[in-house]
């Protein structure tokens, strides 16, 4: 990402960002739009048609809006048959989309069980194996992982097992992806107060001790396109967010747990 489009063959370079509608992905989408030299696409990827399109109208160039819903095979299918049609050069593809999921795990139904999993997890690794084969020396990969992921953590459980489950495989990807001169960055930012969590949600974390390094959507996008211009592999993008990472290596895992579970 030098600020030049990067050409092959002819091809059309794409830059792709999934939970593009709201909160970090509007915030990463909108950043991008001001910045991404005109001749490049921007595809933006959200489930709500109507709320997608709302916020691209905001926008100063004209996205590509692709209303899919990553959990669902058949949207995968097609968009696999989309970029097979196109065989478009995909310069940087953002995992963004994901879903949080707060309160003791056994208070979750099943379906809930299932939707994080789908869209935290597989998704992330499906719309991956979509991009790569249109990914060349120079394109980028971006996970949005969690601070949560640094350790386990009663109350939000299956969310920051997902979110260590992004870690571990975006650092793991981007050794593989070094000699094809692909990045890949992780980024692991604090909870933003988003439409990503339910209204029950963002009273749950108002009233922990997570309320203290709440972060700015825009600030996240911004640190975190910046790390990838500089070839880091993760980014934390908050003072608070460094602090819980270094607990984390230098503490016993037992005790931040019970820690966590008395907050």
């Amino acid at each position: 990402m030098d600020g030049q489009a990067r050409q092959d063959e002819g091809r059309q370079a794409v830059v792709i960002v999934t939970g593009a509608s709201s909160g970090l992905g509007a915030a990463f989408a909108a950043l991008l739009d001001r910045t991404l030299p005109r001749e490049v696409s921007l595809w933006l990827v959200a489930r709500d048609r109507e709320r997608l399109a709302r916020f691209a109208a905001g926008l100063e160039r004209e996205p590509r809006l692709l209303a899919l819903d990553l959990t669902d095979q058949a949207a995968l299918e097609d968009l696999s048959a989309d970029l097979a049609g196109q065989n478009p050069l995909v310069q940087l593809l953002i995992n963004n989309a994901g879903e949080g999921c707060a309160g003791p795990f056994e208070a979750q139904d099943l379906l809930a069980h299932q939707s994080l999993c789908d869209l935290n997890v597989r998704a992330q690794l499906l719309m991956t194996s979509l991009a790569l084969p249109y990914m060349d020396r120079g394109s980028f990969l971006v996970f949005t992982s969690s601070v949560a992921a640094f350790l386990p953590q009663p109350g939000f459980a299956s969310y920051a097992a997902s979110k260590a489950f992004i870690l571990s495989f975006g650092r793991a990807l981007r050794e593989e992806l070094r000699e094809r001169g692909i990045g890949v960055t992780v980024t692991c930012p604090n909870p933003m107060l988003t439409s990503f969590f339910s209204e029950d949600q963002k009273e749950a974390l108002l009233n922990s001790y997570k309320r203290l390094g709440l972060e700015d959507p825009a600030q996240v996008a911004e640190k975190t396109l910046t790390a990838v211009r500089r070839g880091r592999g993760l980014v934390v993008t908050s003072p608070a967010g460094k602090m819980i990472r270094l607990a984390a290596r230098l503490l016993p895992t037992g005790l931040l747990i019970r820690m966590i579970k008395w907050r």
